[in-house]
C-alpha cells in the first residue's frame, strides 16, 4: 500500500510540469532544441502555447536530428563525414511555423530541401546553406503557382551558400539559373557562393541583358514569361563569388551596369575551398573573415560602368590576376 501511495503521488497534478509557474516553464523550454520543442508542443495545449511563440521560430539554425549522425557515423560509406537532413524530418519540425521563419542557417542540405524551405516559406528573407553532397540547379527551380504561368516571386534579401573542406563543394548552378534567381528574388541584395561554382561572366551577364530586354518589351509581348517580376531593376547590392577563371573588370563593369544598385563584387578563389563545418560554430561570420583575411592580395578597383564594348573585345577573356574587390565609381552612381 505504501508503494501505491508513493507512486500515486509522484504523478499527481500538483507535481506536473503544467503546474509550475508560467516564466519556470517558459525558461526551461527556452534551453529546448527545435527538434524538441517539435515533440513538446504535442504534449498538451499549454506547452504548445509556449512552444509555438515566434520567438523560436523567427530565426533558426538547423542542424540534422542526432540519431542521424549515429546512423552516418556507422556507415562506411559515408567518407565525408556530413550529415544530411531527410526531407520529412524537416517537414515535421517546420510545417507548423513556415509563416513565422524569416532567417535560417542550415547544414547538411539536398535540392529537395533547399526547394522546399524556398517554396514553403513565403516570408524567408535570409538563408544560409552549409555543406552538402551534391547541389545543382533544381535546388533552385521554384515551379509556378496553380494559377498562374509566372515564376514565384522568392522574399529573400540575402542568400550565401559556403561549402565545407571535407569533400568537393561543388555547387552546379550555371549562369542562366543565376540569373533565373536574381529576376524570381527582386528584393535580393546580397548574394554570397562561398564554394566551388563556376558562373561564366559572359553567359550570367547574357542572360540579365535577355531579362532586361523582356522587360522593356513587355507590353508587346503576348508572352508574359517572367514580364511581370521583371518590371523592377536588380536590387543586388553585394556579389560575392569564389571564381574569377573567366570575369574580367570589363565584365564586372558590364554587371555594374546592367544592376542599377550593385555597389561591390568580391572575387575570391580562397573561398572555394569552404571550412570545417564540425568546428566551426558560426560558418557565415568564418567564411565572411577568410574572404576579407588577406588583405594585402586585395585590390579596389574603381570602374565606371560601360556596356558599349564590342562581342571580340580582346579583353573579354582576361583572368583577373588576384583575388579582387571590384567597387562601383561614385560618379558614376551619382549620374
Amino acid at each position: 500500500m505504501t508503494t501505491t501511495t508513493t507512486t500515486t503521488a509522484m504523478y499527481s497534478p500538483s507535481c506536473s510540469l503544467h503546474n509550475l509557474p508560467s516564466e519556470i516553464l517558459w525558461n526551461i523550454i527556452s534551453f529546448f532544441s527545435l527538434e524538441q520543442l517539435s515533440h513538446a508542443r504535442l504534449v498538451s495545449k499549454k506547452l504548445r502555447h509556449f512552444c509555438d511563440h515566434p520567438s523560436h521560430w523567427k530565426h533558426l539554425r538547423l542542424v540534422p536530428p542526432q540519431q542521424h549522425y549515429q546512423q552516418e557515423q556507422d556507415n562506411p560509406n559515408n567518407k565525408s563525414g556530413i550529415v544530411l537532413w531527410q526531407l520529412n524530418d524537416l517537414e515535421r519540425i517546420l510545417k507548423p511555423h513556415l509563416n513565422i521563419i524569416r532567417s535560417i542557417q542550415i547544414w547538411g542540405v539536398r535540392d529537395n530541401i533547399v526547394r522546399y524551405l524556398l517554396q514553403h516559406c513565403p516570408h524567408l528573407n535570409d538563408l544560409t546553406i552549409c555543406g552538402w553532397t551534391t547541389l545543382s540547379n533544381h535546388a533552385f527551380k521554384i515551379p509556378s503557382s496553380s494559377s498562374s504561368s509566372t515564376p514565384k516571386k522568392l522574399a529573400l534579401r540575402r542568400l550565401e551558400l559556403i561549402g565545407t573542406d571535407q569533400q568537393p563543394n561543388y555547387a552546379a548552378i550555371d549562369a542562366r539559373t543565376l540569373g533565373d534567381l536574381l529576376i524570381q528574388c527582386p528584393n535580393l541584395s546580397e548574394l554570397m557562393l562561398g564554394c566551388q561554382v563556376h558562373i561564366h561572366a559572359k553567359t550570367l551577364i547574357k542572360e540579365l541583358k535577355k531579362r532586361k530586354q523582356q522587360s522593356n518589351n513587355s507590353n508587346e509581348d503576348n508572352e508574359n514569361y517572367l514580364s511581370s517580376s521583371s518590371s523592377s531593376p536588380i536590387q543586388l547590392r553585394s556579389l560575392k563569388l569564389a571564381t574569377r577563371r573567366t570575369w574580367s573588370q570589363r565584365h564586372v563593369a558590364e554587371l555594374l551596369d546592367l544592376c542599377p544598385q550593385l555597389e561591390r563584387v568580391c572575387l575570391f578563389l580562397a573561398a572555394a575551398k569552404g571550412l570545417d563545418l564540425k568546428k566551426e560554430k558560426d560558418a557565415r561570420q568564418e567564411m565572411h573573415q577568410l574572404m576579407m583575411s588577406n588583405n594585402n592580395k586585395l585590390q579596389e578597383v574603381s570602374l565606371e560602368p560601360n556596356s558599349d564594348g564590342e562581342e571580340g573585345d580582346p579583353n573579354d577573356g582576361v583572368d583577373m590576376a588576384t583575388d579582387m574587390i571590384i567597387l562601383r565609381s561614385t560618379s558614376s552612381s551619382s549620374s
